[in-house]
């Protein structure tokens, strides 16, 4: 095989075809947190995103999250009509993309653009609601939480259409996260029922624009990563909690896998038991060549701490160079 470039790989990991080497996040440029619209507020200060949702930063993991000290905007998903506000996304100042994202700066010639796309349909509906009153409703009130997830998956896609129009990433990372470190927050069969036909209009209308469908969703999720290839996901960020190779060899070269490895495990590990370096770079190099078999998978590193990520990263990135060549 040629020797590829890393947008190259990029772009044949995305289409689950083989590489010359692992692929890396050198060859992807990823907006995390677009300010331009109020999805969020920003990240370093929190405040209230325009659906009336207050956040605060918490400085201990360097994140926003809904602060819940704050009477939730919605307790009855009954009230969704009378209660929400949905935004106005035509009456929005999208002039500013360029001021605020910055998006004519990305090196699109080197690197595949891809776009996080936040706050999906449950993430939404429990910032909203508040995550306990929004698992009661699942269970109570299904007919409600359907109607209500029917309107917001049409506004979502709204935006979607609006996005890709205006940044045209090549890549979209749908965002909503459905599980705990051990577990879903609700049944497989709830998530098939309840939300497996909301993610399937965004995978659709994201295809017809042209664009490739990541889905980010973390947690213990390996119930229904299987769905995610006859739903037409091209890929999914995830983390590897979950058993890689064991899902790789269920969905095979028609799911890629740009999932985080497992930063936590040995973190603790440094802190309680203990581990050197090497016992780190060992159990790096054994799950970096399970996972890696047969192409589609490319680890994605986040921000973490601790020596331990550092010496992930470059054991990672030192078999990445080789990995296809044994």
């Amino acid at each position: 095989m040629n020797a590829m470039t890393p947008k190259e790989r990029m772009l044949a990991f995305f289409h689950h075809q083989p590489t010359d080497e692992l692929p890396s996040d050198d060859g992807l440029f990823i907006l995390f947190d677009a300010e331009t619209y109020a999805e969020r507020p920003p990240h370093e200060t929190g405040g209230t995103d325009w659906w009336g949702v207050e956040w605060k930063y918490e400085p201990t993991i360097n994140a926003i999250s809904p602060d819940h000290s704050k009477p939730p905007v919605m307790e009855d998903i009954c009230d969704w009509r009378e209660v929400l506000q949905f935004p106005d996304l035509d009456a929005w100042d999208w002039s500013r993309v360029e001021e605020i994202d910055h998006i004519s700066e990305i090196d699109r010639a080197n690197k595949v653009f891809e776009m996080m796309f936040l706050n999906g349909p449950f993430e939404r509906m429990h910032m909203l609601m508040g995550f306990e009153n929004a698992l009661v409703a699942l269970l109570a009130e299904p007919e409600e939480v359907e109607a209500y997830l029917d309107v917001y998956m049409d506004w979502k896609i709204h935006l979607m259409e609006k996005v890709i129009e205006i940044y045209r990433p090549d890549v979209l990372m749908f965002h909503d996260d459905w599980g705990t470190q051990n577990n879903m927050f609700f049944s497989p069969d709830l998530w098939r029922e309840m939300f497996k036909p909301q993610i399937q209009k965004a995978v659709d209308r994201c295809h017809e624009l042209g664009v490739i469908f990541e889905m980010h969703s973390d947690g213990m999720i390996e119930d229904i990563v299987p769905d995610f290839v006859e739903m037409g996901i091209d890929s999914w960020q995830g983390q590897e909690i979950n058993d890689v190779a064991k899902l790789k060899e269920i969905t095979g070269d028609r799911l890629s896998y740009h999932t985080t490895p497992d930063y936590q495990k040995y973190y603790a590990q440094s802190l309680s038991v203990g581990i050197t370096e090497e016992e780190v770079r060992s159990e790096v190099r054994k799950t970096l060549y399970r996972n890696a078999k047969d192409y589609c998978y490319c680890p994605m590193f986040l921000p973490f701490g601790g020596w331990t990520t550092e010496v992930m990263i470059d054991e990672v990135n030192k078999c990445g160079k080789t990995i296809y060549q044994n």
